[in-house]
Order: structure tokens, then sequence, then C-alpha cells
């Protein structure tokens, strides 16, 4: 993995700014990379700016920000201007960035070498495809870095591998005050639809995918009121901390991300807490995070050097 991301932050520095950085020095000079938190170890980007020494003799300095919410990045970026080189967005923020022309396409040519991005799963190119726009093939702007699922992080001393199956347990009263919610506008959503379309799902005459992109007044009105109907039971709405909460067994249940709960788990076995990880027998979605190159206008890009 290490070995992995200082690939991907070599060649996304060749794709930097050429415009000077406000601290006086050449803004090609600076990496400035936005991401979620946890996905890249601080020792690597250390390990990087060796790296990049070692193979062109020039010093780089790293400026890395971090994210807990899709839609301040996406804020940060189209209504803040701001000018990193790099970013890590969701896949329904891909998609949005694309309808958007938000994004540069990504030459995947360095010093005349061929293709090195040839190893990304067919399965998961496919994936990222289905975000892609009229005259924007979406693989060629987005490189997925990590994959995964929305599921529930649970308390196995308080509850049963049974309730944690179903996406029900989230609105379940016996539960009242242990349970967290994403602070996540579209697994929220999803979330809801799924378990108000439970029985359509199960005969199949609608797909999650469906449901997780229905924003029509109807489905926002059956959304509503389910959230509403989930509100007086939890404790919380959470973007990271919640993980940390159900290891110290002052939340038993959690909707999150397959990531965070890999994490929990070990963590908490490490205290004698026993957490496990469902996604639920009515579906869920499957989320992908890639890098992308923002698009500003007013400032001036430098080509990948072929």
């Amino acid at each position: 993995m290490k070995r992995y991301t200082i690939y991907l932050l070599t060649f996304f520095l060749y794709l930097s700014l050429t415009a000077c950085y406000n601290s006086g020095e050449p803004r090609e000079n600076v990496l400035k990379i936005y991401n979620w938190a946890d996905y890249i170890d601080e020792e690597v980007l250390k390990e990087f700016q060796t790296y990049y020494k070692e193979q062109t003799g020039e010093d780089i300095r790293i400026v890395y920000q971090t994210f807990d919410i899709n839609e301040v990045m996406l804020t940060k970026i189209e209504k803040g201007h701001e000018d990193f080189d790099v970013v890590c967005p969701s896949e329904y923020i891909i998609e949005r960035m694309l309808k958007k022309k938000l994004l540069l396409p990504i030459d995947t040519t360095l010093g005349g070498a061929a293709n090195n991005l040839h190893n990304i799963a067919p399965y998961i190119r496919s994936q990222i495809d289905k975000l892609s726009q009229p005259g924007q093939q979406a693989s060629r702007y987005a490189v997925c870095y990590m994959w995964g699922t929305t599921g529930i992080l649970y308390n196995k001393k308080f509850v049963s591998d049974v309730d944690a199956s179903s996406w029900s347990c989230l609105w379940n009263v016996k539960y009242k005050g242990k349970i967290l919610m994403k602070e996540s506008y579209r697994d929220a959503y999803g979330t809801a639809a799924i378990y108000a379309h439970a029985n359509e799902l199960r005969n199949g005459t609608i797909t999650v995918e469906d449901l997780m992109n229905d924003y029509s007044p109807q489905a926002m009105a059956v959304v509503e009121q389910y959230l509403k109907a989930m509100k007086p039971l939890i404790a919380g709405w959470e973007s990271d901390f919640g993980k940390e909460m159900m290891t110290k067994n002052k939340a038993w249940l959690n909707l999150t991300w397959s990531g965070d709960a890999v994490w929990a788990i070990e963590e908490a076995s490490s205290v004698g807490v026993e957490l496990d990880y469902q996604v639920p027998v009515e579906g869920s979605n499957i989320w992908y995070d890639g890098w992308v190159i923002p698009s500003m206008p007013a400032i001036p890009k430098r080509p990948a050097i072929l």
C-alpha cells in the first residue's frame, strides 16, 4: 500500500500548478492534497518527500489537509476555489464534479512510460465508468483508491446478530440512546430509502441503485418520514468519532463504513470489547473513493511530463 501511495503522489505531482504559492516559493515545489482522514499514513508523506528528492534532485513540500464529509470538500473547491492538486472524493461527488466540469482528465503516461494504472480491477473500472458524462469517460478522470460498503457496526454484548442483520435495528426502540448515525447525507438518505422499500427490494421490483439515486419529491418525502421516526432514538450524528465511541461501549449501533468498522473491531478487541459488522439483508450502498484533479480555470496548469 505504501509503495502504491507513493506512486500515486508522484503521478499527480507531475500535474501540479505553476503559479507561485502564497509563501513565495514556486508553486511547482508544493503538492497540495485534500483527502479523507486516515487514508494516508503521515510516515508515507515523509517517505515521499525523500523519495522525490532521490528521483529528481529537487525538494518538495506537501500541504496535506483532510475532510470528513464529501459535501464540505466539494464546497471548499467549488465555492472557495482552493487550488488543491489532488483530492479524493466519493463516487457520487466525482459524478457531480464531472457534470459541473470541475475535473481535468488524467494523463496516464509519465516520462514516456506505458500506462502504469493498468492493474486497476476491471470491475472497479466498470463501476467508476458508470459515472461517465457525455464526452467524459469517468475512468479517465478518476483513479479508484478505496472502496467498501456501508453497514452496521454493533456491540455483540448488547445487540444480537439477527437484529444487526436488518436496517430495522436503527428504528428499534430497545436501542434508544445507543445508536449513532453517520453524518453523511447520502448514507442517511440511502439507509432510510432502502429500509422503507424493503419489500420491493425483496421482490426484485426495485434496486438499491434506483433508490440511492431517486431524489424525486415523493422519494424525499418518504425518506423524511423515516428519518423523523428514527430521530428520537439516536444518540447523535457523527462523521468520525463513532468508531471510538463504539470501542468504549458508549454506543451499541453505528451506521458506518466498512473501513472504519474494521479499525473499530481491531481496536475494541484489544480492550475486551467485541464488535462486529454486517451489511443488512435489505441491501446497501457500495462506495468508491478516487483520486481526481480539480480544474481551476483561473489558475494555469502544467501538463503531465510525457
